[in-house]
């Protein structure tokens, strides 16, 4: 597999292989909620003379004043409630699946969940872009304002926290899915089913309710098959306008689409906010990887077949040759193992996807 450019080629595929690497440990951490959880709450002394106050600590830690388990807990710079002054102070980020809390030793904002309407990640706002590399907006309402606050600090902090303020925000909600809506250029007569969202890094899944797939299970849409989506207005038989997100992606080889809305707007904003921030990850972290024909043939085969197939017979060539193409898709991190069995990352799934898509075109 090889990267464009020459030296300054490689440079870049070094940094994108350590961006790669960092956010794989992200989405393993992201992946394994409870681990995640344990982490944020911060190290403990593991001193013997010091048990008890340890101890004590984790429980403050783990629970808030009413009871809330606290799922984030770090220390970060940050501008509360839309401070005019836009002068940056430090203290402790803290949230539960109620509120987040941004407390200093002289303040405290408290930001209600379900009162938060947008959350952008990555874009530092100019007012404070001297002040910080990184950072995550959160947008809240405040009685009969819209406030704004920012938080800054290390990019693979920032983008932890986002994933799990995301997951706060939308887990649990209540949708309509129309799954599939179309199926290539056709339009199905597919009703409107009422179901739960939840979200994980690489999917969307709708669970409960009354919705299942062709298999008896619940839907899910994989982020890394999406190959468009847009937020749409749309008018009801009863006159109201509602917002329906489009989402076209690639089921077994074809492309489908499915439409998802929800009765709360900030909801659905939140949720399109989601799904761009993941499809810009998952394609900003293939963007410089040039993948030769002979290894998208074994993408496609891992993709297409199941572990009990023999993929160097399948592809007809020998055992050290399938090793080495797998061993240079690993180092991609196109592929979870470089020794069978292994599975397809997001990035190797969404690059086996554009494929199947242009061969649809």
């Amino acid at each position: 597999m090889t990267a464009a450019g020459s030296d300054e080629g490689t440079d870049q595929r070094a940094e994108h292989g350590e961006a790669a690497q960092g956010r794989s440990e992200l989405l393993e951490a992201y992946r394994k909620q409870n681990e995640s959880d344990e982490g944020d709450s911060g190290g403990e002394s593991e001193s013997k003379n010091k048990k008890k106050k340890s101890e004590s600590s984790k429980k403050r830690r783990s629970k808030g004043g009413d009871g809330e388990s606290i799922v984030v807990d770090f220390v970060a710079n940050f501008v509360a409630g839309g401070d005019a002054a836009f002068d940056p102070v430090k203290g402790r980020v803290l949230m539960s699946g109620r509120r987040l809390v941004l407390a200093t030793s002289e303040t405290k904002t408290t930001v209600p969940i379900a009162s938060i309407f947008d959350i952008a990640v990555g874009q530092v706002p100019p007012e404070v872009e001297e002040f910080f590399d990184y950072t995550v907006m959160v947008g809240y309402v405040d009685g009969d304002y819209r406030r704004t606050t920012v938080i800054g600090g290390d990019r693979e902090l920032i983008e932890k926290f986002s994933l799990l303020l995301f997951r706060a925000t939308l887990n649990g909600s209540t949708a309509l899915v129309t799954h599939p809506a179309k199926v290539g250029g056709r339009v199905m007569d597919t009703p409107k089913r009422k179901t739960g969202l939840h979200l994980d890094y690489e999917s969307v899944s709708f669970t409960g309710g009354d919705i299942k797939d062709d298999q008896d299970e619940p839907f899910s849409i994989d982020l890394a098959s999406v190959i468009f989506f847009e937020v749409m207005e749309r008018t009801t038989d009863d006159g109201e306008s509602v917002l329906v997100l489009s989402v076209q992606h690639v089921e077994n080889g074809q492309t489908v689409t499915s439409e998802i809305s929800m009765t709360s707007r900030r909801k659905m904003n939140i949720l399109g906010r989601y799904l761009r921030l993941i499809y810009h990850w998952i394609k900003s972290d293939v963007r410089d990887v040039d993948v030769e024909e002979r290894e998208l043939e074994v993408l496609v085969g891992l993709y297409s077949t199941g572990d009990d197939i023999d993929l160097a017979s399948l592809l007809d060539i020998d055992g050290a040759e399938l090793d080495a193409r797998l061993e240079s898709l690993h180092e991609d991190d196109l592929i979870t193992d470089e020794e069978p069995p292994v599975d397809l990352t997001p990035q190797g799934r969404f690059i086996v996807n554009e494929e199947f898509e242009d061969i649809n075109v």
